[in-house]
């Protein structure tokens, strides 16, 4: 009895060792998918260890079910080998895109398809990835073939068919499972945004997993909904209304026209000089980047600075931001709701204004020297109100017929992304100038910009700027024979700069010489009654410059890792600056004399921008369908990445409210969650609000237009003394 207990466990160790020599090339398999997903995630993370990954075996045991039902072995191997390419070309092209846009895959982003792969001029490729890969891959490949020379076929056993279909099974129940139970795509969307504790999907989920789970979300999308009492009960919230208490400039620059201006890519290094901010900058001294940029410097000198203002997004929702103050988590506004009404965009509340208010009728017009259909502008700036949307195409149509007429003696516009460069922001400037800023009526302008946009190289139109930029550089001119790649990707983004810096002195002076028509004084001109509002959509992530250039890698850095982040927002404003300088606001250096440099140093964002024209242009809102606020308010916004799903405050960097990847030592926590529970819950109203197309709803437009008269007007302002009272 004794002899035959000893011998059960041989026996199952002998079974269990035919069944690992039989099944090896499944084995190898799936170790060497484990590994290259690990490396994956540890070359993007730092850490090659998932909190969450079952939707990437359940996947393998899936497949692994399936292809062990295949009676030949090296049919078998041909199949794992195959899946293990496809498993490695994918995970190289994410990395790559995180690489270029440091975005997580989501599956919206394949309605950016076109529009991403033009602005790849130059791919970089992670090559310790690269040999992991290649590696893993040739040598399973030559170990299998080998390995099935001698038996190349295999008994599939009828007992075992239904093992290994159960097998496949099991994968299938694991996937769904773990999708509707972990992935925060559905209805756990917002508690994931407050409890989240990984560090990004990839650290979750994987590479293999989180691109499952953006497929399988796609297929079964979230049909959940908000009562429409709800929604407005939120909206219309009367604790909740921007006015002229919570403000000193509220209305300060009221009947002003507006232009703002999305500076693609701009920095502050790009036109400022600060060796203790930017140690890798080029070495420009002050007097040469005055001497360089004369315009943006003596524009920096007569503007309000919000020189804490930060802005981590993509370019179209950076875009969006600035003109609505709100963006959902659900869906991309350009690609999914641009069908959507949305009366809360600035040109559309500028329309309330004009047809239920009465007042002053306002041009409202977008310019893009790229192309209309990029990032589907056409449509969605349709959406928000403005009456159109000038591209490229335009302006070249246009600068040819000005040229024909006689009206010019030369084409003012060239379209150079025909051969292969970016157009150039000046050229854009002198040819739309008479429609951007008209004499006879009020305008809201929108300017996109695109000369410092991408992969920076040399330029043939670009040329001028290049000479002035070594001319002044001299013998500091980096020595292309023993300096970084990142310094010559640096010089090119400073002569792309200098083109901005063209363009925004031709502006200025149109401004100041045109007369404003609409005023009693003749000496007024338009520049004297424009609020110009100039912003960097986002840091110059491409290659790491701004990570290079601010000596900035990785969150235990001792700086602060939010400075990564800090981009240029300026308001010039003529009488908004009379009345800081008046009451003796924001002289954060000290100096007494008349003309201080106007500095804002509380942390701000991209979601501040729409709430401060609406602040300074004296027009009451609803605070709860706005992000942000305006800058001239005593609260600090909570910003949330959309495209990089972290939140973002005065020192702090979190995966979600509770969970901090980054926090200096003076950060403020209890504030930063404060705000950003707030957040949250303004960002799940929002997500209903498109997902339902709520105001296009029967009776919800008028509904709006109703409440924001009656918000804008004397009865309201009756209402709140009686409440007071």
């Amino acid at each position: 009895m004794k002899n035959v207990e000893n011998k059960k466990p041989n026996k199952f160790f002998a079974a269990l060792w035919q069944w690992a020599k039989d099944n090896r090339f499944f084995l190898l398999f799936v170790l060497f998918t484990a590994i290259m997903e690990m490396a994956t995630v540890w070359i993007l993370e730092g850490n090659p260890f998932m909190s969450r990954p079952f939707l990437s075996w359940g996947l393998l045991v899936l497949l692994s079910g399936l292809v062990l039902l295949i009676p030949s072995r090296r049919l078998q191997v041909c199949i794992f080998s195959a899946l293990l390419v496809v498993q490695f070309v994918l995970q190289l092209f994410f990395v790559v895109v995180f690489d270029l846009t440091e975005q997580y895959f989501e599956y919206e982003m394949l309605n950016l398809k076109n529009d991403a792969f033009g602005t790849l001029e130059n791919i970089p490729i992670r090559f310790n990835l690269f040999f992991v890969g290649i590696t893993l891959c040739i040598a399973y490949v030559v170990m299998g073939l080998r390995g099935t020379r001698t038996r190349p076929t295999c008994t599939v056993k009828k007992k075992y068919v239904f093992a290994k279909v159960g097998t496949a099974i099991v994968g299938v129940s694991i996937i769904f499972t773990s999708f509707f139970s972990y992935y925060p795509r559905n209805a756990n969307r917002y508690d994931e945004m407050i409890n989240g504790k990984a560090k990004s999907s990839y650290s979750a989920y994987g590479v293999t997993g989180n691109l499952l789970g953006e497929f399988i979300g796609a297929m079964f999308p979230d049909k959940s909904t908000m009562p429409n009492e709800t929604i407005e009960k939120f909206i219309y919230d009367l604790d909740a209304v921007w006015d002229e208490d919570d403000s000193d400039y509220f209305g300060v620059s009221k009947g002003n026209n507006v232009i703002t201006i999305l500076g693609e890519t701009l920095e502050w290094f790009s036109f400022m000089s600060d060796a203790s901010k930017y140690p890798n900058a080029l070495k420009l001294t002050p007097e040469d980047m005055e001497y360089l940029f004369p315009t943006m410097t003596a524009f920096t000198r007569d503007s309000v600075n919000m020189t804490n203002f930060h802005s981590r997004e993509k370019t179209d929702i950076s875009e969006t931001l600035s003109i609505m103050g709100h963006y959902p988590t659900t869906a991309y506004i350009n690609y999914d709701y641009y069908e959507n009404a949305m009366p809360l965009a600035i040109p559309n509340i500028l329309n309330t204004m004009t047809e239920e208010l009465g007042t002053e009728s306002v041009q409202s017009r977008s310019y893009h020297n790229g192309f209309k259909t990029f990032y589907n502008r056409d449509d969605v700036h349709r959406a928000f109100g403005f009456e159109s949307l000038t591209d490229m195409y335009d302006m070249a149509f246009k600068a040819q017929l000005d040229y024909e007429s006689g009206k010019t003696d030369e084409l003012t516009f060239i379209n150079h992304m025909k051969f292969g460069e970016r157009n150039l922001d000046s050229e854009m400037i002198e040819v739309c100038k008479d429609e951007m800023f008209p004499t006879d009526k009020r305008f809201y302008t929108y300017i996109t910009t695109i000369t410092m946009h991408g992969i920076y190289y040399d330029r043939n139109n670009l040329e001028q700027w290049d000479q002035k930029l070594r001319a002044t550089l001299g013998n500091r001119m980096p020595n292309p024979n023993d300096h970084d790649l990142k310094d010559d990707l640096l010089y090119h983004y400073m002569t792309a700069a200098m083109e901005l810096e063209a363009a925004m002195k031709l502006m200025m002076e149109e401004l100041a010489t045109r007369p404003d028509e609409r005023t009693a004084d003749p000496n007024d001109s338009l520049l004297d009654n424009t609020t110009i509002v100039v912003f960097g959509d986002h840091n110059a992530y491409y290659h790491s410059l701004s990570k290079y250039v601010k000596d900035i890698y990785n969150y235990k850095t001792e700086k602060r890792y939010t400075d990564l982040y800090n981009v240029p927002l300026m308001v010039y404003d003529k009488k908004l600056t009379a009345k800081i300088r008046e009451n003796g606001d924001y002289n954060k250096s000290g100096e007494t004399q008349e003309n201080y440099r106007i500095e804002v140093d509380k942390f701000t964002c991209t979601a501040d921008i729409a709430s401060t024209i609406l602040d300074l242009l004296g027009i009451r809102h609803y605070e709860n369908m706005f992000y942000g606020t305006s800058v001239f308010s005593d609260k600090e916004s909570v910003m949330y990445s959309r495209a990089y799903d972290t939140f973002i405050a005065s020192g702090i960097v979190g995966r979600s409210v509770n969970s901090l990847l980054y926090c200096h030592p003076n950060a403020d926590v209890a504030a930063y969650k404060e705000g950003a529970l707030e957040l949250v819950e303004k960002i799940k109203h929002c997500d209903y609000i498109y997902k339902q197309n709520y105001f296009a709803c029967f009776g919800k437009m008028e509904m709006y237009r109703n409440n924001f008269k009656w918000l804008n007007s004397a009865e309201y302002e009756t209402y709140k003394q009686n409440k007071q009272n």
